[in-house]
């Protein structure tokens, strides 16, 4: 499967940047970068780019409340959820690792279960950007949204747009095969 639509998952206020919880959103402009993209602004809901017949998009709001918009994005632009990709972060994986699933639960992400909930399906592919481990005794929350070095980020983004590139031109299966497996 090579999706028709890639939403990035963060929180759409500056102040979140450069933290790992926005990994999403830097991973599509890293992408974007390479590709050449610009984004628009769409119908106040979204953040959006094209490239060929996939569409690019970071949901205009907070990542607890992303579900709603990237609903709205698949009927806007006839998308079905087959062929939706999210990128997000996740605190479990180590720092760097990737994982690509076709489907599953939301594995305690808040935003990527406000998508499932949204949808009322698990049957969402996603990639998954491994920002972990949360400190000893560290609140998760805290973590993910605690402002990191820019160039350790910077590689992350690399990193992401690399996987989701791949996802692109090769399938989720595919890319499934040679990132999953990799160390972080």
């Amino acid at each position: 499967m090579i999706p028709r639509l890639v939403v990035g998952l963060g929180n759409d206020e500056k102040k979140y940047d450069h933290t790992p919880h926005n990994i999403g959103f830097h991973a599509l402009d890293v992408l974007a970068r390479r590709l050449k993209l610009t984004w628009k602004d769409e119908k106040d809901k979204l953040h959006a780019a094209l490239k060929g017949d996939v569409r690019f998009a970071k949901p205009k709001t907070l990542m607890n409340l992303s579900g709603n918009n990237v609903l709205w994005a698949t009927a806007w632009w006839h998308i079905p959820a087959a062929e939706l990709l999210v990128v997000c972060d996740d605190f479990a994986l180590p720092w760097g690792r990737i994982r690509i699933r076709r489907k599953g639960s939301s594995g305690g992400h808040n935003g990527l279960d406000s998508v499932l909930q949204a949808f009322n399906i698990e049957d969402i592919a996603r990639l998954r950007i491994g920002v972990g481990p949360v400190p000893p005794g560290m609140d998760p929350k805290d973590f993910v949204l605690k402002k990191v070095d820019a160039e350790r980020l910077a590689e992350l983004g690399e990193l992401g747009a690399d996987a989701l590139n791949a996802v692109l031109v090769e399938g989720l299966e595919t890319a499934m095969n040679h990132f999953n497996g990799l160390p972080g």
